[in-house]
């Protein structure tokens, strides 16, 4: 019997990855030697040149296609998120609406991360607001490659954003979490969009759109070498997200206290699994966000879905299958 094969893997743990880490879904032929990605890793480290195997950030992923590296995307998504609740601003700017982001300076850890490409191109689309049209100010240099687009003011700042935002010396935040200030109540900072649990609801509702941050590619030589390994990578994911929501049918296991009417209510709202990975399920999703990166410099020009994805590379249209570890 082949031995199975052993490969260099980076996933952070959400509870949808965590039946792979903990080992309680295996993935066929191949044995993993997992990196627990930190939060920010996917989006920070050149991954697809230290693993065979990796969660990546979608917007860094999109460049390196564009520039056409040696590493493809398999039709696997990890990470998604609403940007409406990552938009924060000072109590001070005088920002009541997003048309008030015209003309005012807004921080990110980095100009090219993931949310900020969604959240730009949200704003354009929906409220009219262009990019040149804010002063950008970032926590550090850029990295990945990524120019900065003609006619964008970007301010390296090297400090902390949210720190420029509660001095008073940024009106707006755009990051990839919570700042730690607004969880802890701080009064100086609050959400652009409040409430915001209805302007979530209201975009997935005219969109069905649930955006797309994170992929998760492999090495172009070893897709050449072990095609079999997309099935078994998109499987495995597969089951390992099955199983999540498994359990998630025992509310009580989780600590919100009205856990049992949230998850009623998230359903209604979004389906039963807005985590499905898979092409046909999340090209209108996947269209849309190479139109905002080509829009954005981050490529030349619109990439396609098929030139992004490994040739083939499908998500199985069957039930996931648990695969127990042995």
């Amino acid at each position: 019997m082949k031995p199975d094969l052993e490969l260099k893997f980076s996933v952070a743990d959400y509870h949808r990855t965590r039946p792979l880490l903990n080992g309680k879904v295996k993935i066929e032929g191949i044995k993993p030697d997992f990196h627990a990605a930190a939060p920010g890793e996917a989006c920070l480290r050149p991954v697809y040149e230290e693993f065979d195997i990796a969660e990546m950030s979608l917007s860094w992923y999109a460049m390196t296609r564009a520039r056409n590296e040696p590493v493809y995307a398999l039709p696997i998504f990890p990470l998604r998120m609403f940007v409406q609740p990552y938009i924060h601003c000072s109590i001070n700017s005088g920002i009541k609406e997003p048309r008030d982001l015209i003309g005012k300076r807004v921080g990110m850890d980095r100009y090219r991360l993931t949310v900020g490409l969604w959240a730009r191109g949200i704003l354009q689309e929906s409220y009219g607001i262009e990019p040149h049209q804010i002063d950008w100010f970032t926590g550090e240099a850029e990295g990945a490659g990524f120019e900065t687009p003609a006619g964008i003011k970007i301010t390296v700042a090297n400090e902390d954003p949210e720190q420029l935002l509660l001095r008073g010396e940024v009106d707006a935040l755009i990051s990839p979490n919570v700042p730690k200030s607004f969880r802890a109540g701080d009064p100086r900072i609050r959400l652009l969009f409040d409430p915001c649990r209805p302007a979530v609801e209201q975009y997935f509702a005219e969109t069905k759109m649930f955006p797309i941050t994170h992929t998760v590619v492999v090495r172009e030589e070893l897709l050449q070498r072990e095609p079999w390994i997309v099935d078994s990578l998109v499987n495995a994911f597969d089951a390992a997200d099955a199983l999540c929501r498994k359990e998630y049918d025992y509310p009580k296991r989780l600590s919100f206290p009205t856990s049992v009417l949230l998850l009623d209510e998230e359903e209604r709202k979004f389906g039963k699994n807005p985590w499905q990975n898979g092409l046909a399920a999340n090209a209108h999703t996947l269209e849309k966000f190479m139109q905002y990166a080509a829009a954005q410099g981050y490529t030349p020009r619109v990439l396609s879905i098929e030139e992004c994805f490994w040739p083939g590379a499908q998500a199985s249209a069957s039930k996931p299958r648990l695969v127990a570890a042995e």
